[in-house]
């Protein structure tokens, strides 16, 4: 029983530090696919301009967190959580009168 707690400890341990990987600006997209060999980065967007992949953070409030990585001429340019979108939207509804 020990063996097989301290085996699960191990194993939460090396994938828990494995999905916190940092990646430095610049580097390259086929680096970035190695080192996601066993995550999950999907891919988002491919068009001319740019290559976006999007690896889940972590949970807020019940749902996914992604962290997206922007890829331009196989280069890493840029990593954010993507647009938010509001909890909330008002319209403008015009009174009658």
């Amino acid at each position: 029983m020990k063996k097989l707690s301290l085996i699960l400890l191990l194993l939460t341990v090396i994938i828990s530090s494995c999905s916190m990987q940092n990646y430095a600006l610049g580097t390259s997209e086929t680096e970035f696919k190695k080192r996601n060999k066993w995550l999950t980065a999907q891919l988002v967007e491919t068009s001319a301009e740019r290559t976006v992949y999007k690896i889940i953070n972590g949970q807020e409030n019940g749902h996914n967190t992604y962290l997206y990585y922007y890829f331009v001429d196989s280069k890493l340019v840029r990593i954010d959580e993507g647009e938010k979108t509001p909890t909330v939207v008002v319209e403008h509804v015009r009174a009658q009168q």
